[in-house]
């Protein structure tokens, strides 16, 4: 029997999570998934409308990621049997969150490349880019999802109180979102593009803008500054160009606590396979916006901005560097065990940078290390140093050394090659330590 559900009544991106989550539940139950159906919201009529997924994403490049991973599809089945939509989006959110802890390990995995070949049509894409020269004929660099529509409000209000923090700053008035940027980005920002839903405003935005201008000196613009209301019918057309011309701009900020701007972050990650830049978030408390150092899908500030999900190495990747599929595990103070790859890495995947940060936060330290690979790679010992500067024995991959929750943190730490490999091969790491040099022993 194939498998799919009836087009829910959701933001663009809560949609692409449904997506994901039915992708997931076709390969795991082996059942032919059918393209689902997604849902567009009239603002002039005030209906919502179901379109076919041919009519806005290309189905092709999506074909070959299911040949890829061997997930099963049913192109021209006609009666799915049609499941809970909104159940493939809490699965689709779990496989994302996966993605964002694992860091760029992540982009060979099935939720990233699902997400990267999921293309707009060429109608949309090329209206996307006549908006983007618009914008890059003004000289705006810089893209600012303001969440100030009704729907938002009442989220904020009923909803994101009971799990975030009441310090979080995820309702602020536009002018306290713009004066963040100002502040962040400085004198070289003077105009941004506006990413919103134009119909559900509380106030015009004319008014947002006039009052933007007069008090900050920022010109703020919209996509119907620019084009037809014909081509804007839609909210689902208008959100995906958006969405698009926010991926495009070279800064972007918006709030860590919508879908929309973390998935601004995500599929920039999953087109290029690298750390996405210049991402920010305003509803971190403080007068700055925060920088986000996740691939987009941790939706906490705190979390977003936190450089344990960085995974940014001290020493650059060199053109000749071999991706050999190692994982580390480090154990942290005040978080336990955190490991740097996918749940089942594939001996044939590229892998990110095998490193950690966890300075971010006080107390937070690596107490213990431990490498793994599998068999067939070279033969590793590693060692670590404890407080007192006194090393432990040699260890061989597979092997924990350091302590765990006796607040030892470590000073130092080794690696060696050995056998063959030692003589043809150079090994090279680094480590920062607080309060103390890079030190290797």
């Amino acid at each position: 029997m194939t498998l799919s559900y009836p087009a829910i009544a959701a933001g663009l991106t809560n949609q692409k999570i449904a997506l994901i989550g039915l992708i997931y539940k076709a390969l795991r139950e082996n059942r032919p998934l059918v393209l689902p159906q997604f849902m567009a919201y009239h603002p002039n009529h005030g209906q919502h409308e179901a379109c076919d997924f041919s009519r806005i994403y290309q189905i092709a490049p999506l074909e070959k990621v299911f040949e890829a991973f061997g997930v099963p599809y049913a192109p021209t089945a006609t009666t799915p049997d049609r499941i809970d939509g909104w159940q493939c989006f809490w699965e689709g959110a779990d496989r994302w969150g996966e993605v964002g802890r694992a860091g760029g390990a992540a982009w060979p995995s099935l939720a990233a490349q699902s997400i990267r070949f999921l293309r707009p049509t060429p109608l949309l894409h090329d209206l996307a880019e006549t908006l983007y020269a618009k914008l890059c004929t003004l000289g705006i660099q810089h893209t600012l999802h303001l969440r100030l529509d009704r729907d938002w409000q009442g989220y904020s209000t009923e909803v994101l109180p009971t799990f975030a923090p009441q310090t979080e700053d995820y309702n602020l008035p536009f002018l306290d979102i713009v004066q963040k940027a100002k502040n962040t980005w400085g004198p070289e920002f003077k105009k941004a593009y506006v990413v919103c839903d134009e119909e559900c405003l509380p106030t015009s935005k004319e008014t947002i803008r006039d009052y933007t201008k007069t008090t900050l000196g920022i010109d703020l613009f919209w996509k119907s500054d620019f084009l037809p209301p014909s081509g804007l019918a839609s909210n689902l057309i208008s959100s995906m160009l958006d969405f698009e011309v926010a991926l495009k701009t070279p800064f972007f900020a918006g709030n860590s606590r919508s879908t929309f701007s973390c998935f601004v972050a995500f599929e920039k990650f999953c087109r290029t396979g690298k750390p996405p830049h210049n991402q920010f978030i305003y509803n971190l408390s403080g007068p700055m916006l925060g920088l986000r150092q996740d691939t987009g899908p941790l939706m906490a500030p705190e979390d977003a901005t936190d450089s344990l999900y960085a995974f940014a190495p001290l020493i650059p990747p060199r053109p000749h560097t071999i991706p050999w599929p190692f994982c580390l595990t480090a154990h942290i103070a005040t978080l336990g065990d955190i490991t740097t790859h996918p749940p089942q890495p594939q001996a044939t995947r590229a892998y990110g940078p095998l490193c950690l940060d966890a300075s971010s936060k006080a107390g937070r330290n690596i107490e213990g290390i431990q490498l793994d690979g599998p068999e067939y790679l070279p033969r590793l010992e590693y060692r670590t140093q404890d407080p007192t500067g006194q090393p432990t024995p040699w260890v061989p991959l597979g092997t924990f050394c350091g302590s765990r929750g006796q607040n030892l943190p470590l000073t130092g730490f080794a690696i060696r090659l050995k056998g063959p490999e030692a003589l043809v091969t150079d090994c090279l790491y680094a480590a920062r330590f607080a309060g103390e040099p890079a030190t290797l022993i």
